[in-house]
């Protein structure tokens, strides 16, 4: 592949990380909007937004097999479609079914972006694999505070929400213009297209303790991000009586926060180690959520902050899955992807239903119980055995300048696997 063609890819995968953060943002910013327009309470608001996350579900896993079959950037383009449809379909909906049918299309058009943007750049940029892809989810931090902001400023000059949202196709459509004429490999398309999937290996692999435990990790991660994203506004508003323009500046504060945070981990996850990362910054989380729920209004900010600490979580934990070695990687890292949007229809359904039992407070409460559980996992993970041999049981670090990797433990050269820290 020459360079020139491996950059347009990488932009490629760029814009598709930038579209997922844009069109995913949207809807925190619109939900208050939405369900006084239409008479839906919380419950059924949070219902709507795991429908997206349903959807994003089944993405992630059929957007594999669709990868290893017929090549990534089918995948891409299948992405760009639904969320055209998807978007234009939502913005005329009324009544619950038709929300419920049109943001399920929206979350299949999100699954298939993220899996394919993080599974393509992983694939060709081998070296520094965790600079990268923290790089790619900056794309998405930069979707995510312009779309809140955006959507802000159009929702206070009285512009009806439905026409905000079809203002988002004015990125989809040449995006995925993009994706049509961007040139992939033509040796990697046949050899996408020649594999075969082997079901014995992949069971062999998903099912060991620690694998299992980074899809807790993943779980609990999407679910306390979805469940922010999709009531950060809403609860400043009803709980800490901030105005629409002040939420609005908050969460692109949050958003700020998390675009920052993967810019400045792209340079240091792969130094300091990925576990150490996962773990320093889940605690950051955990502390800026209590103080943000539990405080006073004017310590709502570090609400915001979270924004940070959930930021190197998700580009760091794909780089341990990416590592894995696996016979069927695209569909090994959708399964991934797949469990975190699991996280993602629960997480914003659970906060819904107990905004609506016991209030709003109570029911942010849930991201430190979210928030709990993805610390659980990664402790339970680096204490496991074998723990010892290398940084956080056998996470690779790549050698930028010889081309090949090594153990973190500095032992015999070669490769280690990922998660057993036994050579390969």
């Amino acid at each position: 592949m020459g360079k020139r063609q491996k950059w347009m890819i990488t932009i490629g995968c760029f814009f598709s990380y930038f579209l997922f953060g844009a069109v995913d943002n949207m809807k925190g910013s619109v939900l208050p909007v939405l369900l006084q327009d239409v008479g839906f309470d919380h419950s059924l608001g949070g219902m709507i937004i795991s429908s997206e996350y349903t959807g994003f579900f089944l993405a992630t896993f059929l957007a594999g097999l669709i990868a290893d079959r017929f090549g990534k950037k089918v995948t891409l383009i299948l992405a760009g479609l639904s969320l055209s449809l998807g978007v234009s379909g939502y913005a005329a909906s009324s009544g619950f079914i038709s929300f419920i049918g049109f943001i399920f299309l929206i979350g299949l058009g999100l699954g298939s972006l993220e899996l394919s943007g993080s599974d393509i750049l992983s694939g060709i940029w081998t070296v520094q694999k965790g600079r990268y892809l923290n790089l790619l989810n900056a794309c998405y931090g930069m979707g995510s505070i312009l779309a809140p902001m955006a959507v802000g400023y159009l929702l206070q000059r009285a512009i009806p929400w439905r026409v905000v949202y079809r203002y988002s196709l004015l990125i989809i459509l040449p995006i995925t213009l993009y994706f049509i004429i961007m040139r992939y490999p033509r040796e990697d398309k046949k050899r996408e297209r020649k594999k075969k999937i082997d079901r014995r290996e992949l069971l062999a692999v998903i099912t060991q303790k620690r694998v299992l435990l980074m899809y807790t990790a993943i779980f609990a991660y999407v679910a306390a991000e979805v469940g922010m994203a999709t009531w950060f506004v809403g609860f400043l508003q009803n709980e800490k009586q901030i105005s629409a323009a002040g939420s609005s500046a908050y969460f692109a504060i949050y958003f700020a926060g998390m675009t920052i945070g993967r810019l400045l981990g792209s340079l240091f996850v792969d130094r300091l180690g990925h576990m150490k990362s996962l773990l320093l910054f889940t605690a950051l989380s955990g502390l800026f959520l209590a103080v943000g729920i539990f405080g006073p209004s004017s310590a709502a900010i570090f609400l915001a902050f979270t924004g940070f600490g959930f930021s190197i979580i998700f580009p760091t934990a794909t780089t341990v899955v990416s590592g894995i070695p696996s016979k069927n990687p695209s569909i090994l890292l959708g399964s991934f992807f797949a469990v975190g949007g699991v996280g993602g229809m629960v997480g914003p359904y659970l906060v819904g239903l107990v905004n609506d039992l016991l209030g709003m407070e109570k029911g942010m409460a849930m991201e430190l119980v979210f928030c709990a559980l993805l610390m659980a996992s990664l402790l339970i993970n680096v204490c496991g055995k074998n723990t010892g041999r290398c940084e956080t049981y056998g996470y690779l670090r790549e050698d930028a300048q010889r081309g090949s990797l090594r153990s973190d433990a500095g032992g015999a050269g070669g490769a280690t696997d990922p998660l057993s820290g036994e050579a390969l």
